[in-house]
């Protein structure tokens, strides 16, 4: 059984050659992702207004209660995971938002206070997959100030470690991004 030290370095190095890669590849589009990065497409977030609501506020708010805001975020380009995965995250995104005061805007709103960049990685471990993401929160200015890093864990393997991460782990994932970024904002006040 691999050792917990060896399995957090092991993570470490899969997220640090996420970051290497975007370094160097792709296109970027407002409210876009980035996908396979030899092709020379691209494909944009859907539209995030016409999202479902969350069942329940990421905040524990009443489902009546309005947050306050806390940010104007313009989220960049998804890097690492495929198109199909990043639309059930980008579809949470602006219901999360809503619900936690943070408002979805586009890259050229002169007011936005922060531009976040999303990472992904996923690989296959035994029987299960796990989804390393890293969301660095960048100032106007471009400066990186924040950072947000978490992985999920989901039964079932594939050739593909991607084809076993459902939705719903996404949409957690858009959850927890934004719920973590509100609680930064509140507390940096």
């Amino acid at each position: 059984m691999e050792s917990l030290t060896r399995k957090a370095a092991r993570i470490a190095c899969l997220a640090s050659g996420v970051l290497a890669v975007t370094s160097c590849t792709g296109t970027e589009s407002d409210l876009g992702i980035k996908r396979d990065l030899n092709d020379g497409s691209s494909a944009a977030f859907p539209n995030i207004t016409e999202a479902a609501p969350l069942a329940q506020p990421a905040t524990g708010l009443a489902a009546n209660d309005v947050a306050v805001q806390v940010g104007k975020v313009y989220f960049a380009p998804i890097v690492g995971a495929p198109v199909d995965k990043v639309s059930a995250l980008s579809a949470r995104l602006g219901p999360a938002g809503s619900a936690n005061g943070v408002k979805l805007v586009a890259s050229t709103d002169p007011d936005r206070t922060h531009e976040i960049k999303g990472y992904f990685s996923a690989f296959t471990e035994g029987d299960s997959t796990t989804v390393v993401h890293v969301w660095d929160v960048i100032s106007p200015s471009g400066q990186r100030i924040h950072r947000i890093q978490g992985q999920e864990v989901v039964s079932g393997k594939a050739a593909e470690p991607w084809a076993s991460v459902p939705d719903t782990t996404m949409q957690a994932i858009a959850d927890k991004v934004i719920t973590e970024y509100a609680a930064w904002r509140r507390s940096d006040a």
